[in-house]
This record gives structure tokens, sequence and C-alpha cells, in this order.
């Protein structure tokens, strides 16, 4: 049985952070009397990201890497299955928890946000390069390449 040791190891921080990000969650949720939702205030203003509720900030975080990290997981965990090369599944798995955290690090902050605005690029091409590869890999097997 192959083991895409590569796509477990990338897997197994993100879900760290995954668990870090709910539980942030909950204690925000905890600490604003918030069962539901994200209060009266769901949305801020372009450049005034800094301003939204903690709550909300939390949320986004959470729900951003939720939106994310499942097709770069997949998708990471195909091409080491197809068999490319390490480097490449290295190159793209370190751009994958470096957007992670970027984007974490990111989501509230004051614009201009470097870590947001580089975190999302990074995360763009991550996915992006691995669809490529995808793809490539794909004509390969068909013999078109």
């Amino acid at each position: 049985m192959i083991v895409p040791y590569i796509t477990l190891a990338t897997a197994s921080v993100l879900g760290i952070l995954f668990v870090v990000l709910s539980a942030t969650v909950s204690g925000e949720r905890g600490r604003s009397k918030i069962g539901l939702g994200t209060g009266a205030e769901t949305t801020s203003a372009l450049g005034k990201e800094h301003e939204a509720p903690r709550l909300l900030i939390a949320v986004r975080r959470h729900g951003h890497f939720a939106e994310y990290v499942p097709l770069s997981l997949i998708l990471l965990m195909l091409l080491e299955l197809a068999s490319t090369d390490r480097r490449v599944l290295l190159g793209l798995a370190g751009a994958l928890v470096l957007s992670r955290l970027m984007i974490t690090a990111g989501l509230g902050r004051a614009a201009p946000n470097v870590l947001r605005a580089g975190g999302n690029t990074i995360q763009y091409l991550m996915i992006f390069v691995a669809c490529i590869y995808g793809l490539v890999s794909f004509a390969r097997s068909q013999g078109w390449v």
C-alpha cells in the first residue's frame, strides 16, 4: 500500500492549526455570548477589517481555512500518489502551510495587509501549480505528452 507521507504530515500540521482556529471561535463565542452567527455586525468595510468584532475575525479565519485547505490537500495527495517529484510535493506542502499561517495572522489586521494578501496569493498559486502538475501527470498517463 502506498502511503502519501508528505500529505499525511501536511494534513497533520494543518489539522492542529484547524483545532486551534476552532477553539478560538468557541472561546470568542463564550466571551461574546453569541451561540450562533457573529452578532449584529457581520461585515467589515474594506480597509477597516481591523475594527471588526473578534468573533467575526475568528469565524472568518476558521471559514477561510475550511474553504481552501480540503481541495489543497486532495490535490497534494493525488499528486503524491501519482509519484510527483518529492521536491515539488514539499514545495507545495510548504507553500500551503505558509499561506495558512500568513492568512491566519493577517485576517483582522489593518490595511495594507501584506500577510493576508501574501497568504492569499501563495494559497492561490499553490492550488494553480498543483492543478497544472495534475493535468500534466494525467496527460503523461494517457501518452499525450
